[in-house]
């Protein structure tokens, strides 16, 4: 091959390439898994979006879909068949949940037959038309068309009797099959299939119960749709294409507005999933940035060591005539083309990657994921690791300057690096900025090196203000990690003289210069802090819910109680656990038409900070005392004394209303300020008369707005209840309830804790999955650390045989190294890990923070470990060096 055309510096790389590449293994693994996890998390999210993208309709489940929180009324309906005359096509699609029955066998004692299994379990009921779904499929095994499936049947114990299609999870805690029959509400069905998959399921990973798909006739059998009934009512469409989609959806937004129904189209497919995953593969990301950054590190240090090596040739590139800058230029072309072929490697790791990030989540992606390869991430991988490579040599490379040419002429004798200073850590300090300030050259490729850093970030991040937060919290805790390493290895220097031979050895060691100690344990520091902060404040929000529960707190929450249905609902609980504590509260749902007169539009406030202030629905309710778990903080609460007029009745003004402090904050309320709400069409006028502090972590009935006393009179109200039972008690009531009431739905408090601990688990095994790169990264850099020092540790082991040490004394004073190394970099990690879950916590989640001793424990104790294996690794081929051959290269 010829050079001849090209420049000097770029013949200088190339041969010292192909002489020493596999001094620069270390370097490639370090960019290989930065780069990897980049790729992999860029790749991972690239597929979901285009999933996303690509069958936008299927996961919609039309181009256009209706969303109300109640039936549409006469109005509703006469828009809904001016659009069907258009030759639109619309499918009704009813979701809400109920309970489910199966029929219990008495045995001769008393005893129900099969008493393993609970006899009731809270679903999840979607209702559909034979038409739906009008795009994609409904998977299900047996593999039939779902309208037959859900057709009438036989097979139940009595009449009325449906198909129906479960998840699996049900059939496996009502230890059923196919084929058996289930009751819910007041008709029977006969389980026909298992539920794998529907196109357009609101994606959630957080769920009250197993999902069951049943027809609409069966939904009306079942009579659970009652007045005020909580169903959430779903209109898709399918549009011709003769018709402007856009144009379409803005006329149904207008025409739909008193309905308070949100209109969406199949681009805006799956918002809440397209949050979700946008916010955790930015932070995944950002993990996978800090192992490349860990792995920046580790460059560093390599180059470190290697220029020591190179300092002969240096000198001897200069006697020739070379300036600093010939030979500088060829060594970051070198760094560069090795930087090159790491970050190739780190594509196709990253390519691996991706196909293991949904394992990683599991149960948190409702949608599966396929495995695709595209160019833009793999492109954006090679130049982050690329560009990492080129900051991160640039500061090693300035000693290049220093090398005197006489240093050719005398033998490099390695005397480490340090030099000695007297005086005070200030006075030294000063010293050392002054240097700095007046070597120009190293102040503009530190500046040079900042400003890449952070450019890299926020391409990472896709945002200024989170590159630039993230690349000074990653700053911030390399200066801590740095100071709190000098500071352990200066209060080593002022223990006691040790007078055991391994230990002073290898304390010796640590604190040497050119030891790469401070490296070493900043880059395992770093993983540390990553992994033990997500398990710190998983493990304290999961302490937090436990104790904020009281002692008092309910056991259910009852919902969907009809007016009729008050007095039976008490009868039973009376009867069922005459100790059990109840309370029934009236309940109506409602949407904010106008505030001080003024038309509130939910489609202003879509996507805005807090904007959901504006768009929920309200759930109102009519008391006279003021909830235990309640402060009022502005105003004061109404009288109780009967002589005090009462607040008027729904159609009167003015009703008197208290909000809480939050929400009027958001809202804009103030004493005074009159507040209209829509109930099913009907205008509800109010007055702000208080506002409270809520305790939302008090697990009782608790609300936004509450009227005063009467104002719900007429109004199509239900009532919701909590109760306290013991848990014997618990089977007997909702077996009891479902016979009597099935309409009443009942949700179990333990049960919905559990669900919310089994999510945070499976978040935190996704983070800090991704968070062990970092790790990795820092022990890549301890070996890459511990292997320019390869020399030095043959040296002194020869000198050590040769005085009459046994390998096991060699063996145990680099343990003894290793290990307090690890102790080091897991002390600090630890702390700044402690710190940032505390910030976390109070700041974020308003939580207190939990110390975690058995956390904090076993994260020290792994370090440890994996600092020694790490350094065995690395180390153990010089121990069976004979020292004569290392004494007569001296």
């Amino acid at each position: 091959m010829s050079y001849r055309f090209l420049p000097i510096s770029l013949k200088m790389a190339w041969r010292e390439t192909r002489g020493s590449w596999h001094q620069f293994v270390f370097f490639l693994v370090c960019v290989a898994i930065g780069v990897g996890s980049v790729v992999g998390v860029d790749l991972f999210a690239t597929n979901v979006e285009r999933m996303i993208l690509g069958d936008a309709r299927s996961l919609l489940g039309g181009d256009l879909e209706i969303r109300l929180a109640r039936p549409l009324d006469e109005s509703g309906e006469t828009v809904l068949a001016s659009i069907r005359d258009r030759k639109i096509e619309v499918t009704h699609v009813r979701e809400l949940v109920g309970m489910s029955a199966v029929q219990e066998k008495v045995r001769a004692d008393g005893l129900t037959e099969n008493p393993t299994f609970p006899s009731t379990q809270l679903v999840e009921i979607k209702a559909v038309e034979p038409n739906y779904p009008l795009y994609g499929q409904v998977e299900v095994a047996p593999k039939q068309p779902l309208h037959a499936l859900l057709s009438s049947s036989s097979s139940c114990p009595t009449k009325p009797c449906f198909g129906i299609v479960v998840q699996d999870s049900l059939l496996i805690t009502l230890g059923k099959e196919v084929g058996s029959s289930i009751k819910i509400g007041q008709a029977w069905f006969e389980i026909r299939g298992v539920l794998l998959k529907e196109p357009d399921r609101v994606a959630s990973a957080f769920s009250l119960g197993p999902r069951v798909i049943i027809s609409v006739e069966a939904l009306e059998a079942t009579e659970l749709v009652q007045v005020g009934s909580r169903i959430r009512q779903r209109y898709l469409l399918r549009v011709p294409e003769s018709i402007i989609l856009g144009s379409l959806q803005g006329e149904l937004q207008g025409r739909l507005a008193k309905e308070g129904a949100r209109v969406s189209s199949f681009r805006e497919a799956q918002p809440r999933i397209r949050k979700f995953l946008e916010q955790l593969t930015t932070y995944l990301g950002l993990i996978g940035l800090t192992a490349l950054f860990v792995g920046g590190i580790g460059i560093a240090c390599t180059i470190h060591g290697f220029m020591k090596q190179k300092m002969t040739t240096v000198a001897i590139l200069k006697t020739l005539g070379a300036d600093a800058g010939i030979i500088m230029r060829a060594y970051l072309g070198q760094s560069v083309l090795m930087g090159g072929l790491g970050s190739l490697i780190g594509a196709m790791l990253g390519i691996g990657l991706q196909m293991a990030i949904p394992l990683l989540l599991g149960g948190l992606i409702p949608v599966a994921v396929t495995s695709t390869v595209t160019w833009s991430p793999l492109a954006k991988g090679l130049v982050l690791g690329v560009a990492t490579t080129l900051l991160f040599t640039l500061w090693p490379l300035l000693t290049i300057r220093t090398v005197p040419p006489a240093l050719v002429l005398r033998r490099e004798v390695e005397k480490g690096n340090a030099v000695v200073q007297q005086g005070s850590f200030w006075r030294n300090a000063w010293i050392v900025l002054v240097a700095f300030w007046k070597d120009r050259q190293r102040l503009v490729t530190s500046v040079v090196i900042g400003l890449g850093l952070m450019l890299l970030a926020m391409w990472q991040a896709r945002s200024v203000t989170l590159g630039f937060v993230f690349i000074l919290a990653f700053a911030a805790a390399l200066v801590v990690l740095q100071f709190g390493a000098r500071l352990m290895l200066k209060g080593l220097r002022m223990l006691p003289r040790p007078q055991s031979f391994t230990v002073r050895q290898a304390l010796g060691s640590v604190q040497r210069p050119g030891n790469y100690t401070l490296g070493m344990a900043v880059a395992i520091g770093v993983g540390v802090m990553v992994i033990v902060t997500v398990a710190l404040v998983k493990a304290s929000l999961l302490t937090s819910i436990g104790d904020r529960i009281p002692e008092d707190a309910p056991t259910f929450f009852f919902i969907d109680i009809q007016p009729d249905q008050k007095e039976t609902f008490e009868q039973i609980i009376r009867a069922q656990t005459p100790t059990a504590t109840y309370k029934l509260t009236p309940v109506v749902r409602s949407r904010i038409g106008a505030i001080d007169g003024k038309p509130v539009d939910p489609e202003e406030h879509k996507g805005k900070r807090n904007g959901w202030y504006f768009t929920r629905e309200y759930v109102l309710t009519a008391l006279a005392e003021l909830p235990e778990d309640n402060t009022v903080v502005k105003g004061q609460w109404w009288s109780t004394d009967p002589s005090d007029k009462p607040s008027a009745s729904i159609g009167s003004f003015p009703i008197r209303m208290s909000v809480e402090d939050e929400a009027a904050k958001n809202l804009g309320l103030d004493l005074g300020t009159t507040v209209e709400f829509n109930i099913q069409g009907t205008p509800l006028p109010t007055i702000v008369e208080s506002t409270r502090k809520v305790d939302w972590g008090s697990f009782s009935t608790n609300f936004f707005m509450i009227l005063g006393p009467g104002a719900l009179e007429g109004a199509p109200m239900t009532y919701i209840s909590t109760a306290k039972v013991s848990p014997a008690e618990e089977v007997p009531l909702q077996q009891a309830l479902v016979r009597a009431l099935p309409n009443v739905t009942a949700i179990k408090i333990g049960d919905v804790l559990a669900n919310v601990a089994r999510l945070l688990e499976q978040l935190a095994w996704a983070i800090q999955g991704m968070a062990f790169l970092s790790i990795i990264s820092g022990a890549v850099v301890m070996v890459a650390a511990l292997s320019s020092t390869r020399y030095r540790r043959l040296y002194e082991s020869a000198i050590l045989k040769a005085i009459g040490g046994t390998r096991q004394i060699i063996v145990q004073a680099f343990a003894i190294e290793f290990a307090v190394v690890g102790g080091l970099a897991g002390l600090i990690g630890l702390g700044l890990a402690s710190a940032l879950s505390w910030a976390i916590l109070y700041f974020f989640l308003d939580l207190t923070w939990a110390f975690q001793p058995s956390i904090l424990g076993w994260a020290l104790f792994a370090t440890i470990g994996l600092a020694v294996i790490v350094g065995f690794l690395s180390t153990f081929r010089v121990l069976g060096e004979p020292p004569l051959v290392v004494l007569r290269q001296e």
